[in-house]
């Protein structure tokens, strides 16, 4: 399964990189290994919703479930993401990244926090 990753370099700057959870499985039907959790919680942002710079409060799984948002990295790249997309935030320390809610409809977004990056632990950055 490929989705979006927010990660930081040695100087600081997030950036987004395309990661492959693995899955196994049939065709018919395939998932990830079981991934520990710490907490979760579920957030709405309304349109017109801005942060500046701010660095994720943990090693985040993140799911939209309605709405859009807009995500800006360090370097400057702008990546939206809609109903259905996922992508893990790790840029815990250095800038950070900024999120602008767009559209017409309120974006409902659930956050899982990650007691480590688990299955992406040999990444670099």
């Amino acid at each position: 399964m490929k989705f979006w990753n927010i990660d930081v370099d040695a100087q600081g700057h997030s950036f987004f990189r395309a990661v492959d959870l693995p899955q196994t499985g049939r065709p018919q039907r395939i998932s990830s290994k079981n991934q520990k959790v710490n907490w979760w919680k579920m957030g709405l942002a309304q349109p017109g919703y801005e942060t500046d710079f701010t660095r994720a409060e943990g090693l985040l799984f993140v799911a939209i479930f309605s709405g859009q948002i807009d995500i800006t990295v360090s370097n400057g790249e702008t990546k939206s993401f809609t109903r259905g997309d996922m992508l893990t935030m790790w840029d815990t320390t250095g800038q950070g990244h900024r999120i602008r809610a767009i559209g017409m409809e309120a974006c409902q977004i659930l956050y899982i926090c990650l007691p480590d990056k688990g299955e992406f632990t040999n990444l670099s950055s």
